[in-house]
């Protein structure tokens, strides 16, 4: 049976450039993010990508694949080598100002001590206009723990937003 912990949960009292978590222990085998967040922008009619990097890597070391239905069009593709993950979509402020989205992220073997690279899984739903909804897998090109975990978003992530990370083991 595996167990499930809660390491960190930040709730967003005031609208966010970013949330990072930090100090990550590597007591875990999996760690999982479940986010329900907005973002402030009032440009992108098709929802605010969100943009993961780990340990404040910034270069073109990520690799990203996607399926997406959004209303009657679905879409899928992928890149490379990204200077970020992007696990979903969220709401802008076009929508309801009540209106979240649900992303889970699974960051699977983030602490396999230099043996292999980190993937990541994720799927999220957003509806009102957009009524889109995706998996994404994507990998870190690197053998380094995951210490830290940085989010980000088109402009800053909306006042109310919520992101809990969790520890996943075996028992």
């Amino acid at each position: 049976m595996a167990v499930i912990e809660a390491i960190a949960t930040t709730y967003l009292e005031a609208d966010a450039a970013s949330v990072t978590f930090s100090s990550i222990p590597a007591t875990y085998e999996h760690l999982q993010l479940r986010i329900n967040a907005r973002s402030v922008d009032v440009t992108q009619t098709t929802g605010a990508f969100i943009y993961l990097r780990f340990n404040g890597v910034s270069s073109a070391v990520y690799s990203r694949h996607f399926m997406t239905g959004y209303g009657t069009t679905e879409e899928g593709g992928g890149t490379a080598a990204d200077s970020y993950i992007k696990p979903g979509v969220v709401n802008t402020a076009l929508d309801d100002a009540a209106a979240y989205s649900g992303l889970v992220v699974d960051i699977l073997d983030y602490a396999e001590d230099g043996n292999k690279n980190t993937t990541v899984m994720s799927h999220f739903g957003s509806g009102l206009g957009y009524n889109i909804v995706g998996l994404f897998s994507s990998m870190w090109d690197s053998t380094d723990d995951v210490t830290q975990i940085a989010l980000t978003t088109y402009d800053d992530f909306a006042r109310g937003s919520e992101f809990t990370l969790y520890g996943l083991k075996s028992s």
